[in-house]
């Protein structure tokens, strides 16, 4: 076969397409890659930082912590707080309750009371008990761990009893063959201060508001530690508190009054003002 001569070998064969090389968005690409690595080793630097820093501080506020020695403070302390304040007491607790008391008297004769002859007289009152106790008192105070366990004054009544004369009820009953209702009600009014003082003092009333006063003591030497820069993560984080005379009590082994973990949930991780 022959080939024309007037016709090029080169012109029958296909031109391959051009070859794509790095382009613009190609560069764009490493460029995004790179920065993004770059980002990813600094946050993990940053973090690692950070870590070791607070580590580090952890440390030293640890170190530097010395509880005994924020103890052998407490004395002085509370002295100054004593001099403050009003006749030397601390208010732990207060109850309201309405109280009733009555009165009868009768005639009897040879054992038995006559007909007619009883008169009954009803008296309530609207009563304020407050509790407190004396910071001249013994305290104890001492550092185990992170819990500093407290052995307070005990709890006592304050007297007299407050109540809201406004709000007292009145009544009395005679029988037929007695004429005496005034005179008994009137003895009645004459024992109420004496049975409320009697009331406050009684050991189930002081159990029903030990739990409150515990509390009331925990915030006042929390108070102290605040000023010491010791209430706080790392430093003391708890304060039980039992009172002089719980015999039963063993303080090591009673659940805390008062707890930092506690008052940092309640803000969203600050404590509590003093």
């Amino acid at each position: 076969m022959t080939i024309p001569t007037d016709t090029p070998i080169s012109a029958t064969r296909e031109t391959p397409p051009p070859r794509r090389g790095s382009g613009p968005f190609f560069r764009l690409f490493l460029i995004l890659v790179v920065a993004g690595l770059v980002l990813c080793l600094a946050a993990v630097w940053l973090i690692h930082k950070t870590t070791e820093t607070a580590a580090e501080t952890l440390t030293e506020v640890t170190e530097n912590f010395r509880p005994n020695e924020i103890v052998t403070t407490f004395n002085e302390w509370y002295e100054l707080q004593t001099e403050a304040t009003d006749g030397n007491i601390l208010e732990v607790a207060t109850a309201r309750s309405s109280e009733h008391f009555s009165r009868t008297s009768n005639v009897a004769m040879f054992g038995r009371v006559l007909p007619g002859t009883t008169t009954v007289s009803e008296i309530t009152v609207p009563a304020t008990y407050r509790f407190h106790i004396d910071l001249d008192g013994a305290w104890n105070v001492f550092a185990e761990g992170n819990r500093l366990l407290v052995i307070a004054p005990p709890v006592r009544p304050s007297l007299p009893v407050a109540f809201d004369t406004g709000g007292v009820r009145k009544k009395t009953q005679s029988g037929w063959a007695r004429w005496d209702g005034e005179e008994n009600l009137a003895a009645l009014e004459k024992e109420i201060t004496g049975k409320l003082a009697e009331r406050a003092g009684q050991p189930a009333t002081l159990d029903k508001i030990r739990e409150e006063s515990r509390v009331a003591v925990a915030r006042f030497v929390r108070t102290w530690l605040l000023e010491r820069e010791a209430w706080a993560e790392g430093r003391f984080e708890e304060i039980v508190v039992v009172f002089a005379g719980e015999d039963d009590k063993i303080i090591r082994s009673e659940p805390a009054s008062l707890r930092l973990v506690d008052e940092l949930d309640s803000v969203g991780g600050t404590a509590d003002p003093p």
